[in-house]
């Protein structure tokens, strides 16, 4: 017979777990799974979860999600802070299934793809501001690339100027539920509110009226959404159209600026692999304007943000509700639980990464292939709500790395950093991370002349 009494993890006082999550929420997980088996409870602040972990999790996640898992409690503030009551994040079954389709070809790797020159450009024009030899903070300059880039491939338009309200409104609503909630009322909170308000409305005035159909054959994101809305206003509601307008927005920030963060760092940490990654920026940019035949040549490019992504994963767990009790591992989890599904935990299990503290990209050739391990390598998470954009960022990762290599030369501030990471909205590196630009490697180096002035 299942049991209803879980092995708790050891925590402190009043903070409980939150602590150990916040400061490696990768290795707390990992080291509870060793240690109490695929199901656990655990505490932070005064909320508690299960904890669901392993390739056990996984499979279990792919194979009975749908039953046993709803998403939307978890992102409720962000949606209905916009007076809405559906999102592709917070739906399931399917109106998740109905919003999917709508934003496929929108978020695809083929419509990335097709926008290369766009992402080298605007990825180039921000290198170009880099300071020289001043050092400065890398995520907050890797906001800037991601989400100018997302902006105006899938919107029209670059949210440069709203970058630090869109970080902190996200950070807010994200980190109220586990703490104390006065910032949701704070005067810096309901400003940036506003400013997301006149972001909607400045995408809006590019997609509507006279500009409606103004795309053709490079019609957006946005305008597949505002299709639905206009198809089945039912459906998607107006009141629905800002939370998915807004998303992609809000998301660019802290996966693909995060991925990228972590993967510079990694390069700068092993310099023979930066040097394999360099020539190939250097190649595909040989001609000109880089191409989709010399995107498939990033071999190595490539396999260093897949290896990237295993060890430092922006989203290294699943949050859900259970909708239909189940028994797991021999315990019975009820219905209306609050479940956390650590979906990297096997990432960083030696049974399927021989090492896994050590950085390998040769993991990743047809001769080893640990990721194809089923239900083992799960970067994007896995099941139901894997990912949508998980081609588009690919790609764009691929992209902004290797412009960004080609263009200019790095080294650590200082040089024997250790990275700290951060948790909470995502995973990502936390602000002592820092590097200074020593040498501009671009074939049009003048560009640079003037523009290092820009404060980052």
């Amino acid at each position: 017979m299942a049991s209803s009494t879980l092995p708790i993890a050891r925590g402190l006082p009043f903070v409980g777990n939150a602590l150990s999550m916040a400061r490696d929420i990768r290795g707390f997980l990992t080291s509870q799974y060793i240690e109490l088996g695929p199901v656990f409870g655990i505490r932070m602040l005064h909320r508690r979860f299960t904890v669901l972990a392993g390739v056990e999790a996984n499979r279990f996640l792919m194979n009975e999600g749908v039953r046993h898992f709803r998403s939307f409690e978890f992102w409720k503030d962000i949606v209905t802070r916009y007076g809405a009551s559906r999102s592709v994040i917070s739906s399931d079954g399917p109106d998740h299934a109905t919003l999917r389709k709508t934003l496929r070809r929108g978020y695809s790797r083929q419509y990335a793809a097709d926008r290369i020159s766009d992402l080298a450009d605007i990825a180039r024009q921000e290198t170009a501001a880099w300071p020289l030899s001043r050092a400065w903070p890398v995520v907050p300059a890797l906001q800037r690339i991601a989400g100018k880039q997302v902006g105006t491939l899938v919107g029209g338009v670059s949210p440069h100027r709203y970058i630090e309200d869109l970080d902190y409104f996200v950070y807010v609503l994200q980190t109220s539920r586990f703490r104390a909630r006065p910032a949701l009322w704070s005067r810096r909170f309901r400003r940036a509110a506003e400013r997301m308000h006149e972001l909607y409305l400045e995408v809006m005035a590019q997609h509507t009226g006279e500009n409606r159909n103004r795309n053709g054959d490079k019609r957006d994101l946005i305008d597949d959404v505002l299709d639905l809305h206009e198809s089945d206003p039912q459906f998607l509601p107006e009141a629905d159209l800002k939370v998915n307008v807004l998303g992609p927005f809000l998301v660019a920030l802290h996966t693909v600026a995060a991925t990228c963060a972590f993967m510079l760092y990694a390069l700068l940490k092993h310099p023979e692999l930066l040097a394999q990654v360099q020539s190939e920026a250097d190649h595909l940019f040989a001609g000109g304007e880089p191409t989709r035949e010399g995107l498939r040549s990033l071999n190595a490019t490539h396999r260093t943000a897949m290896e990237t992504m295993r060890m430092y994963p922006v989203a290294p767990v699943l949050i859900r509700t259970v909708t239909n009790s189940f028994e797991f591992a021999g315990y019975r989890i009820p219905a209306g639980e609050n479940v956390i599904i650590a979906t990297s935990v096997p990432h960083y299990l030696p049974e399927h990464f021989p090492e896994p503290e050590r950085f390998d990209i040769e993991r990743y050739t047809p001769e080893r292939a640990e990721h194809r391990q089923p239900e083992v390598y799960a970067p994007f998470g896995l099941g139901a709500h894997r990912c949508l954009g998980s081609g588009f960022a690919e790609v764009q990762i691929a992209v902004t790395m290797a412009t960004i290599l080609h263009e200019a030369e790095f080294e650590l501030v200082p040089v024997d950093y250790t990275l700290r990471t951060a948790m909470l909205p995502f995973l990502s590196p936390n602000k002592s991370f820092r590097v200074r630009v020593v040498r501009r490697r671009g074939t049009d180096r003048n560009v640079h002349r003037g523009r290092e002035a820009a404060v980052l």
